[in-house]
């Protein structure tokens, strides 16, 4: 396998099999007429492709779910095959990290949370990877035919990548998996990720532009235009280095920065007006009896919401997805952040305006869109590829 070839693409594939792959995992138990149907692809065509399909073990018939009256092979419905192929989905962060193994239907089949442990690149791979075994023994029927990475980082060069939080400078990231657990890895910046987490999970037809926006210790946002991620040559864009404004309680340091909102700076935040806290969840639980945690996680949506407004004039997004524990974990604070987004002046309408259905469990889902991208982009030729491989 290429180095270029472990780039993830972060779209919606146009290849037969992978449409055929897609409307079956959206609507089954399906049949290839409906399937046809949907997709707009011959039934023949249909026909070749759920034949490879079933051949590279992606998907299974279901003929005890057939209608009263169904005659023939094509009406028998389809599925994504429970028992099939996995993937290894790693999301690493500046605190903490997670490893889950997920399948070809988009579940996340188990999954490992830790601390981060220290900074050095290789050292917190070899945690990883040794929660990554533990998990796998849990599926050994499974046989594991991908990885994937996501991270706060920028690409430096295939499988290379800059991560400033932790200090990493051109790590060959997916090379030091791949050594590890013996399969290719893909790896691609978290905002991206997410974004294409919500290509993969999200709808099953994508149209127009939606901006999708996160925050947590990172603050970042990501386009997808037309079904597929944009990824700037330059990198992801970093919000914490726009002008926040005047605040009275976050911004410690005097620097008005964005910054200011992450999780860290919340703890910072809440120390310098007198609350000993040393989680954001911490803080939101004192906010229930305590007005200056309140004022601090209202300032907190307010500024979010000042941000998301900005964007979104600049971006002109259809819609607007919210992603990352600062808008999942307090949804109390929403009402200020919405508000906030609206006092932005937009000529034209206002985008839709929603919260990944992903949840507190986008690094997970970021971390599975990586690791299933190459495989939902081809799934028959690369599929055949990797099972010959292992077997």
């Amino acid at each position: 396998m290429r180095p270029e070839e472990l780039a993830p693409e972060l779209r919606i594939s146009d290849v037969s099999s992978a449409r055929v792959m897609r409307a079956i995992r959206f609507r089954g138990p399906v049949s290839r007429p409906e399937i046809a149907s949907t997709t707009g692809l011959s039934v023949a065509t249909v026909g070749r492709a759920t034949s490879a399909l079933l051949s590279a073990g992606v998907i299974r018939e279901r003929p005890e779910l057939m209608h009263d009256g169904s005659v023939g092979r094509p009406s028998v419905p389809l599925e994504i095959d429970p028992s099939g192929p996995v993937t290894v989905a790693v999301h690493i962060g500046l605190l903490r990290s997670v490893v889950a193994v997920c399948d070809l239907g988009c579940r996340i089949l188990s999954e490992h949370s830790v601390p981060t442990p220290g900074r050095d690149p290789e050292e917190i791979i070899d945690v990883l990877t040794a929660a990554a075994f533990r998990l796998l023994d849990g599926h050994r029927d499974r046989t594991l035919v991908w990885g994937g990475v996501a991270t706060a980082a920028r690409l430096t060069g295939p499988g290379r990548i800059d991560h400033d939080l932790l200090g990493w400078t051109d790590v060959p990231v997916t090379d030091l998996f791949a050594d590890r657990l013996g399969v290719p890895f893909s790896v691609a910046p978290h905002v991206e990720a997410m974004a294409a987490a919500e290509l993969l999970v999200g709808h099953e037809t994508h149209r127009g532009t939606t901006l999708v926006v996160y925050g947590r210790e990172h603050l970042g946002s990501a386009l997808v235009i037309d079904g597929a991620v944009h990824q700037p040559r330059a990198g992801s864009p970093d919000l914490a280095h726009l002008p926040v404004g005047p605040t009275t309680y976050l911004d410690d340091r005097g620097a008005g920065l964005l910054d200011v909102v992450s999780d860290s700076a919340l703890v910072r935040a809440a120390a310098l007006h007198g609350i000993s806290v040393s989680t954001v969840a911490e803080l939101a639980a004192r906010a229930r009896h305590d007005a200056t945690a309140e004022a601090i996680l209202v300032e907190r949506a307010t500024v979010l919401g000042g941000l998301v407004g900005i964007v979104s004039a600049i971006t002109r997004p259809d819609s607007v997805v919210l992603c990352g524990q600062a808008f999942t974990d307090h949804p109390r604070y929403l009402a200020p952040l919405m508000r906030a987004t609206r006092e932005t002046r937009l000529s034209g309408g206002l985008p839709d305006l929603r919260v990944s259905t992903a949840g507190n469990r986008i690094q997970q889902f970021a971390a599975m869109a990586v690791a299933l991208d190459a495989i939902c982009a081809d799934p028959t030729s690369l599929l055949t590829e990797r099972l010959c491989t292992a077997s």
